[in-house]
């Protein structure tokens, strides 16, 4: 929504560049503001270009959204960060709140008009292994809006979504597997967070045996030539090349979703879909589903070289023996246990 912001309103900043998944895991914010001010506000995002700029775009609670790319160029020479800097020229922001835990938008404090400011590079946020990458974005701005509402906020989407066609008949219950990972159009490029075809397989083949339920395979086009086996059985359709607001309402109308560690993952978690998540080299206490009021699972196989991500192991690793040791028997009991709480 890109709406005027009335008089007398607080104008606040937020600021999150990141890929879908960072962008609902710093919804919490959202309503932690506004709780604080009430409806005397009025929330902008910058954000990264794509699906984080189009999800926020769609939100009611949020006013305008900037996207913006290249986030490490300089702000004099960057057009969208001089475009935002125009704009709070002539609306300055009451707060600017700066989620980023890394330098790459310390510059934001220097070209945007504000009257308060939250974050980098006043104050200097790390991850920590033990705590959850929203508990860090917490801490920034816990102390000013308030540490009770900060610690119950939780991550969800407010989104009005029209009713599209589901790629199963209306009254048939199904489940969502989201098989695709990040990088899967690259050449020669192998995820270690992907989970092998054979298991989702075996998986399907679970449903099919134990459950009535559907199953719907979803995925971004260029994803589907690597799982046309899984699509080729019974009570399996299709989601793939489905734009945002499609996949969104089939989530919203899912018993539940399985899924590697990506942005869809966090996308159902926020719209209230129970989730069973499937984790490799990433660290799911940092990066998992947050919150408790959306019940999810997180799976594993507990090798000994867990988590690895963005380490020299993770990169020597040639078998991904952290997926491929996460059985789909196990999936599948969850899944189950999930869909009855």
């Amino acid at each position: 929504m890109t709406g005027s912001q009335e008089p007398g309103r607080k104008k606040v900043l937020v600021i999150r560049i990141g890929r879908l998944g960072d962008t609902i895991l710093a919804t919490p914010v959202i309503e932690v503001l506004l709780d604080h001010f009430g409806d005397h506000i009025s929330i902008d995002f910058v954000t990264s270009t794509g699906a984080s700029a189009r999800i926020l775009a769609m939100d009611q609670r949020v006013n305008r959204v900037f996207p913006v790319s290249h986030r490490n160029l300089h702000w004099r020479v960057h057009p969208e960060k001089r475009e935002l800097g125009r704009y709070s020229r002539q609306h300055p922001y009451d707060l600017v709140i700066n989620l980023e835990c890394g330098k790459q938008c310390d510059d934001f404090i220097r070209f945007v008009h504000h009257k308060a400011f939250c974050g980098r590079p006043l104050v200097s946020p790390a991850h920590r292994a033990d705590r959850h990458c929203v508990d860090t974005e917490k801490s920034i701005y816990a102390d000013l809006l308030g540490h009770e509402v900060t610690a119950i906020a939780e991550t969800c989407l407010q989104i009005s979504l029209e009713t599209t066609p589901l790629p199963v008949e209306d009254d048939r219950e199904f489940v969502i597997l989201n098989p695709g990972f990040s990088g899967i159009k690259r050449a020669g490029y192998r995820s270690h967070r992907g989970w092998p075809v054979d298991h989702w397989l075996r998986l399907i083949g679970l449903i099919r045996e134990h459950t009535s339920l559907a199953i719907v395979i979803n995925g971004i086009l260029e994803e589907q030539p690597y799982f046309l086996d899984l699509l080729q059985q019974d009570r399996v359709f299709s989601l793939f090349g489905s734009d945002l607001p499609a996949l969104m309402f089939a989530l919203t109308k899912a018993c539940a979703l399985v899924s590697v560690d990506t942005g869809t993952m966090h996308l159902a978690a926020a719209l209230g879909t129970p989730v069973v998540a499937l984790f490799g080299p990433g660290n799911p206490r940092l990066t998992g589903p947050y919150g408790q009021q959306v019940p999810h699972r997180i799976l594993s196989s507990g090798v000994d070289c867990q988590p690895c991500v963005k380490t020299p192991m993770e990169k020597k690793c040639t078998f991904n023996r952290c997926m491929n040791g996460l059985q789909a028997g196990d999936v599948f009991v969850n899944l189950q246990q999930l869909m009855k709480t």
